[in-house]
């Protein structure tokens, strides 16, 4: 299980360029090569079109015949995690954040693939375990300003079902690293591969939320306020979205 890690402002930036017109090159000035790497792959006029492709290739563990037995037993072991002791068992506030995030599972047919936990903790996360548990924190619902910035940090936990067997290959790579079966090259080059599947899921996050015709800004803006990124560089990255976004 895999909490929703710290994002820096690459990653902001990233959620704002996507759909923007062409900036690559003011781009190039501020981000990273992978952030540039991602944003050029991903940048599109035609988020629908990229949506649909995704949703062809995007795991559904529900049709496996073993679905219920591997969701209980990932159950089971997310019981002994440390936010277990803060699950709210209250059916209306679950009831209430699953209608919050439908849009996004129903796009990716992904509604009957999560048991869906809430989590009344103050640091605010999102999880996915393994296609199967998808976990909100109550911290994250308060901090959100709009039901948009909550789908968008679902559509992100759904990007990794899309990229699952990278990150998998990668992890493997830091085991082996770990158990001094691996090199340091192989090691650092399975970090960057973690990282920049990171930004691709935030690029997931942003074309299917424009997809759905919500705003990827909001999530985009909370990443700002985790990160305490410079007003310039918000600034900058503000002035590239069209104009109709703002």
């Amino acid at each position: 299980m895999r909490p929703l890690i710290p994002k820096t402002s690459l990653a902001v930036i990233l959620a704002f360029c996507l759909l923007a017109s062409n900036h690559t090159q003011a781009a190039s000035e501020t981000t990273s090569e992978a952030a540039i790497q991602v944003i050029t792959e991903y940048r599109t006029v035609d988020p629908s079109s990229r949506v649909q492709a995704w949703k062809q290739v995007i795991t559904h563990p529900s049709g496996n015949p073993k679905f219920s037995e591997f969701q209980s037993e990932r159950l089971r072991q997310w019981q002994k995690t440390e936010f277990a002791p803060y699950q709210l068992e209250d059916p209306e506030i679950i009831a209430l954040v699953t209608e919050v995030i439908r849009p996004v599972l129903e796009l990716y047919r992904r509604q009957n693939c999560f048991k869906i936990l809430v989590v009344n903790h103050h640091v605010p996360v999102a999880m996915n375990d393994s296609g199967v548990l998808l976990m909100v924190t109550t911290g994250l619902i308060e901090r959100a300003t709009s039901d948009d910035e909550i789908l968008g940090h679902v559509a992100h936990e759904l990007g990794h079902d899309l990229f699952w067997q990278r990150t998998d290959k990668a992890r493997r790579a830091l085991e082996l690293y770990k158990n001094s079966m691996n090199t340091e090259l192989l090691a650092r080059q399975a970090k960057e591969e973690l990282a920049k599947i990171e930004l691709e899921c935030d690029a997931f996050s942003a074309i299917t939320l424009a997809a759905l015709g919500r705003n990827p800004v909001f999530f985009g803006q909370y990443l700002l306020s985790v990160e305490r990124t410079s007003l310039t560089t918000f600034q900058w990255a503000f002035r590239q979205l069209p104009y109709e976004c703002r």
